[in-house]
C-alpha cells in the first residue's frame, strides 16, 4: 500500500522504479542543481509520486516526498534499511559512534550511553549550561555587531567540553575542537555529494583538511580521555559515565569511548548552535512573539537563575521552540540503505540503494502546516497539533535511531533562550540578509546581529 514499506520478492502489484527527476546531466546527474539552490530542489520533487530517482554522478538516489514514507523506513521492519551513504562518509570521525552504528553493535551502544542522559544528569547540566551561557553572553559589547551563530557555536562547544570532560582538561580540550570544527563540516558534506566515490581519494583542499581536522579530533579525546581515567573521586561527567558504563559486564574499550564522546561533541554541538542561532533571528523578525516569551520568562522565573525545575513552566518557550526546529531543522539531507529488494509507496527500490529524505523540507510540508514558512509557536498551543499525523514532525527522528541526546539538546536551548532573552535585545545589523545554506546542518549565512541591554534587565 502507498505509505509503507514491504519487503521481499512477494508484492501485490507490479510496481516499478520510481521516475527519475527532469534536468539530469550526463556524467554528473542532478548535483548542479542541488548545489544551486537545494531547498529548491528538494521543493520540486513531486509529491504525488512520493519517490524520486535522483542521480550523483551515475549513482541513483530515491528521494522520498511522503512523510508517511519516511516513518516507515525509520520504524519499519528491523533489518530492512542500515545507515546511508551521509553516515559512511561521517565514519572517518564518528568511528562507530551511536549516530554510525547499525545492527547489534549500535544497540549494545545505546545502552551503554543511555544513564549518561537520565534526567537526574540534566539536572545536574543545566547548571554547567547555565554558567558557560552567562558568563559568553555578559562579555557581548552592547551596539557592537557579531556574528550570531559563530557565537552559539563557540558556546555550544564550551558547554559540550565543560559537561562532557573533567573541569580542568575542558578549556583545552574547548579551543582544539573549535579549530577542527570547519574541516570536518565541509568534509562530511563534499564527501556525500561528490558524484564519484574516488573523489574522495583526490588531494583537494576540502579532503585534506577533512583529514587533518579528524585526526585533531581523534588525539584531544583520546588524550583527555587517558588524562581523565587517571583522576580520583567522583566524577560526574558525560565522559565520567562513559568510562564507568556497565552493561552485564560489558564495557566501552577506549576506541568506542574515543566514538562515543568525538559523536557527542560534533553532533551535539553543530544542531544546538545552528537551532539556537536560527530561534533569536526569528525572535528579532517577530517582536510580538519576543514580548510573549520575554513576559513569560519574567512571570515563571522572577529574577531567579533558570534551573531543570523551572522547564514546565514554560510552555511558550517550549512551543516556540518546536517551532524554530520545525522551519529551521538542521537536518535537510539524511540517507538509509536498503538491506534487500523492497517496496517504497508504489515503487521498487533495489537491494543496496540509497533513500534519501529531508527533515527541512517535510516539516514545511504546507499539506501538513498551514502558511508553513511563517514562525508561529501557537501553532503547538491549545492543543492545535493534537490532530497533526505522527509522521509529520520527527524533530528527533524515530525509531531505532532516534537522537538520544533529545533532553539534553532541549536542555541546552531552554536555558540559553532564557539567559540571553532575558538581559538582552538581539536585533538584525541594517542590510543584513540572512540565507540559508545547506551544510551538514542548514547554516544560517551572513547573521549579524546586535545586542543592545534589555530595559529592567
Amino acid at each position: 500500500m502507498a505509505g509503507t514499506v514491504q519487503r521481499g520478492e512477494s508484492r501485490a502489484r507490479p510496481g516499478g522504479p520510481p521516475p527519475v527527476l527532469p534536468g539530469r546531466l550526463p556524467g554528473v546527474g542532478h548535483v548542479p542543481r542541488m548545489l544551486k539552490d537545494p531547498f529548491a530542489f528538494l521543493a520540486s520533487l513531486p509529491k504525488e509520486t512520493e519517490v524520486s530517482t535522483v542521480y550523483i554522478g551515475r549513482r541513483p538516489i530515491y528521494f522520498l516526498t511522503s512523510h508517511r514514507l519516511v516513518r516507515s523506513v525509520l520504524t519499519g521492519e528491523s533489518g530492512a534499511f542500515t545507515r546511508g551513504l551521509v553516515f559512511e562518509k561521517a565514519a572517518k570521525v564518528f568511528g562507530q559512534g551511536i549516530i554510525v552504528s547499525d545492527g547489534e553493535q549500535h544497540r549494545r551502544n545505546r545502552r551503554l550511553v543511555q544513564p549518561a542522559f537520565h534526567h537526574q544528569k540534566i539536572e545536574r547540566y543545566v547548571e554547567i549550561m547555565r554558567s558557560v551561557v552567562e558568563e559568553r553572553s555578559s562579555a557581548w559589547t552592547a551596539g557592537r555587531p557579531f556574528v550570531l551563530n559563530a557565537e552559539t557555536h563557540e558556546t555550544a562547544v564550551e558547554v559540550l567540553t565543560r559537561t562532557l570532560f573533567r573541569a580542568d582538561l575542558a578549556d583545552r580540550a574547548a579551543e582544539d575542537v573549535k579549530r577542527a570544527f570547519p574541516g570536518i563540516v565541509a568534509g562530511i558534506t563534499a564527501q556525500a555529494l561528490y558524484p564519484y566515490p574516488w573523489m574522495e581519494k583526490l588531494p583537494l583542499p576540502v579532503n585534506r583538511r577533512y583529514e587533518r581536522s579528524a585526526a585533531l579530533f581523534h588525539d584531544v579525546v583520546k588524550a583527555v580521555i587517558a588524562e581523565q581515567r587517571m583522576s580520583s573521586g567522583q566524577d560526574d561527567s558525560l565522559l565520567g559515565t562513559l568510562i564507568n558504563a556497565r552493561d552485564e559486564d560489558d564495557t566501552f574499550s577506549e576506541e568506542q569511548l574515543r566514538d562515543e564522546t568525538v559523536t557527542m561533541l560534533v553532533a551535539g554541538a553543530e544542531t544546538v548552535s545552528t537551532t539556537l542561532a536560527w530561534f533569536f533571528h526569528e525572535l528579532a523578525r517577530n517582536p510580538q512573539v519576543e514580548r510573549r516569551l520575554v513576559e513569560e520568562l519574567r512571570t515563571g522565573l522572577g529574577d531567579r537563575p533558570i534551573s531543570f525545575q523551572d522547564f514546565h513552566k514554560l510552555p511558550y518557550t517550549a512551543a516556540a521552540i518546536n517551532e524554530v526546529v520545525r522551519l529551521h531543522h538542521p537536518n535537510w539531507f539524511l540517507s538509509r540503505r536498503a538491506v534487500s529488494a523492497v517496496d517504497l509507496g508504489d515503487h521498487r527500490i533495489p537491494a543496496g540503494a540509497e533513500v534519501a529524505f529531508s527533515l527541512s523540507t517535510m516539516h514545511r510540508d504546507p499539506e501538513v502546516f498551514g502558511d508553513p514558512l511563517r514562525f508561529d509557536p501557537d501553532r503547538w498551543l491549545d492543543g492545535r497539533t493534537d490532530d497533526l499525523p505522527r509522521s509529520a514532525y520527527l524533530p528527533f527522528g524515530v525509531g531505532k535511531h532516534k537522537c538520544i541526546g533529545d533532553t539534553y539538546a532541549l536542555a541546552e536551548l531552554t536555558v540559553s533562550i532564557a539567559c540571553i532573552a532575558r538581559r538582552w535585545t538581539l536585533t538584525h545589523q541594517p542590510g543584513t540578509r540572512v540565507r540559508e545554506v545547506p551544510w551538514t546542518t542548514v547554516q544560517p549565512a551572513n547573521l549579524v546581529m546586535v545586542a543592545q541591554p534589555r530595559p529592567g534587565a
